[in-house]
């Protein structure tokens, strides 16, 4: 510590007794924390406080007297004379770690400093000193270093010179070399490359522009060339280290090994590349083109539909067929078996066959909707418009023209680009409710769609802009779908003032068979409920398809029954009896979406004319009441199908004579 005499002579000196700041200091020194020791210059101990016993074990009666070198460990005795050599120069130690020996003989890591004490004649007597353990903090360091050693990344720091103080071995790895740790620097040690082969200038490798604009670099990608010759790009993630003061001492830098990802990327664009031949191959003149480029987008969406529609037939003609075959083979034997065990295994077989037909009619649906190819592109637009409800639009929809036929690619683009019109629509105008009309033109060429609104609207000119990406993309989508069909849409829109979107298709030959009378509007006006003499119009509702073509099949077997339509849940139920007007319904009870009961509740009061008969493969009372209450004229299970319904449709709906 040092003596009074170096006090500095410009602070004022308090004028206090000599005794009393003697006493006062001492107070000072007892009550430290770290151990503060003074001795002559031999070395001999002449003051001993309460921090020194803490640390080193030993009282003061024992040390005061005693030679310093009682605590020094033995491999570490030639530092105290160097020590009093540089004490005797009037040199001042600041910071000297070493190890020192307890009472115990346990070894304590230490931070020691030493300042000389002089006389009031400036002379050297002896020497003060301070000493703190640091063995946590050394420990707290090499559990740091370990951390480091064990990284994958290389990581390395610098002084603020740039010279290499340490490296953990990943750097080694990467590097392919130990450079001399106080010599080597990082910047212009090695030769960078940018990442398109320039040669780096050092002074602009990552590590000095973090030394330049004093704050973290990360993620600059550089290439490294190792002392073989050998390249590799790393990624930089440099950032200066500063002391308490906040001045820079020096660098922290993690270089991540480019390598692999590199590596995936390249392999990544050849699968590209090689895909993009492929495709090339595949599409022939398509490519060559701009008007075929254009027609991708329409092709892909062809080719997802046909795919979806034959994995969905697949499904249907085979694994349905086969279920159901079981099904109904279960049905016909679980009667005729007798023994209780064996009748419930085969009641719980056909229970597991009802899931997987569950399953089955679930997959097929979302596969391909199956609508627009039963029943046609008008009446899949009116199904389309009651889906549309579930997304908060209410869509009117308009038939102005006759009964029309359309090869399935060209129904499939056009009722996409009518679904995509509608949910900008439910994205963009901020309205409830839009109308679609259809209809043909006198000469019977052109079909035209037209999709309005009354919302928002936006500029058309926006569509030209190559920064707006406002329902741009779809509205230009369905512009090229519609010229590669070799027809046209026509957007029109006025801010405030809504927008109309009108699709026009060039119809072949024989699409449009002109006896079908105009109606106008396929919510309100339907063909006549009138049954001739002979027929009477089914419409069966099952969610099993083998299930309604077993039905069929009994109801095709008589002349005078003509099945209209087939549905797969109850809001098929609800939509086909409005569109198709059948004299009878056939209604399973458990259904989809909408259940039987429910269903039959819904079209009884639409409907009160309308025969519906509940079928159901439970046989319980509650059915027969649940569905009969809703207004089902009759109620059978399923396996009576056979023998009583038939019977049931005439006492219902008698043909007359």
């Amino acid at each position: 510590m040092p003596s009074p005499e170096e006090t500095s002579p410009s602070l004022p000196q308090p004028d206090f007794p000599l005794d009393f700041m003697l006493a006062h200091l001492a107070a000072i020194v007892e009550c430290s924390d770290d151990a503060i020791i003074s001795k002559d210059l031999n070395g001999i101990i002449t003051s001993w406080n309460r921090g020194a016993q803490h640390l080193f074990g030993y009282t003061a009666g024992e040390m005061i007297g005693q030679p310093v070198l009682r605590l020094i460990p033995q491999d570490r005795q030639n530092e105290e004379p160097r020590i009093l050599e540089r004490l005797r120069r009037g040199e001042r130690i600041d910071h000297y770690e070493t190890v020192r020996k307890r009472k115990d003989g346990t070894l304590v890591e230490i931070s020691l400093s030493v300042s000389p004490i002089k006389d009031r004649d400036g002379r050297i007597v002896g020497a003060s000193k301070i000493a703190r353990a640091i063995s946590d903090l050394k420990q707290s360091e090499r559990n740091l270093a370990n951390l480091v050693e064990a990284l994958p990344a290389a990581v390395y720091t610098t002084d603020a010179d740039g010279r290499i103080t340490r490296y953990n071995q990943a750097a080694v790895d990467l590097w392919g070399r130990r450079p001399p740790l106080g010599a080597a620097r990082w910047s212009g040690s090695w030769r960078q490359y940018w990442t398109d082969g320039r040669l780096m200038p050092p002074e602009e490798c990552p590590l000095a522009q973090s030394f330049a604009l004093n704050r973290p670099v990360s993620g600059l990608e550089t290439i490294i060339e190792r002392p073989d010759g050998t390249r590799l790009p790393v990624a930089s993630h440099p950032t200066p280290l500063r002391d308490a003061s906040g001045a820079p001492v020096g660098a922290v830098d993690i270089l991540v090994d480019l390598s692999e990802q590199k590596r995936a990327e390249r392999d990544m664009q050849n699968s590209a590349a090689e895909l993009e031949r492929r495709i090339v191959e595949r599409t022939g003149e398509l490519l060559l083109s701009q008007e075929r480029l254009r027609a991708l987008a329409s092709d892909l969406t062809l080719t997802e539909q046909r795919e979806r529609r034959h994995l969905a037939t697949e499904l249907h003609d085979y694994l349905a067929q086969l279920v159901v075959a079981s099904r109904i083979r279960l049905a016909q034997v679980i009667p005729t078996v007798h023994d209780a065990t064996a009748s419930t295994a085969l009641s719980k077989i056909d229970e597991m066959l009802d899931q997987a037909l569950t399953y089955t009619r679930s997959l097929v649906a979302e596969l391909s909707p199956h609508i627009l190819y039963q029943f046609g592109l008008s009446q899949s637009l009116v199904w389309l418009g009651e889906q549309m409800k579930q997304h908060g639009l209410e869509v009117a929809v308009k038939t102005m023209a006759p009964s029309f036929t359309l090869p399935d690619d060209q129904a499939v683009l056009l009722f996409q680009s009518v679904r995509e019109l509608l949910f900008n629509i439910i994205k963009h105008a901020k309205v409830d409710h839009a109308a679609i009309t259809i209809n043909v033109d006198d000469d019977r060429r052109d079909l035209w769609i037209c999709v309005e609104d009354e919302g928002v609207g936006f500029d058309v000119t926006e569509l030209s802009v190559t920064h707006n990406t406002r329902c741009k993309f779809g509205l230009l989508s369905i512009r090229e779908r519609m010229e590669l069909l070799g027809g046209e849409c026509e957007v029109s829109s006025v801010p405030g003032s809504g927008t109309v979107a009108i699709l026009r298709l060039p119809l072949a030959s024989g699409s449009v068979q002109p006896q079908f009378p105009p109606a106008d509007t396929v919510h309100t006006t339907a063909p006549s409920t009138e049954a001739s003499s002979r027929n009477i119009n089914i419409l069966l509702i099952d969610d099993h398809a083998m299930v309604r073509q077993g039905l069929r099949s009994i109801l095709d077997a008589h002349d005078n029954l003509t099945v209209v339509g087939e549905g797969a849940d109850g809001q098929d139920a609800v939509i086909m009896a409005r569109a198709l007007r059948p004299d009878v319904v056939i209604m399973d009870v458990n259904l989809p979406i909408i259940d039987g009961i429910e269903a039959t509740r819904m079209l009884t009061q639409e409907h009160p004319s309308l025969a519906i008969i509940g079928i159901s493969v439970r046989n319980d009372p509650q059915v027969h009441h649940a569905m009969t209450g809703a207004g089902a004229i009759a109620f059978l299970p399923k396996e009576s199908a056979a023998d009583q319904l038939y019977e049931i449709i005439l006492r219902a709906f008698p043909v007359q004579a």
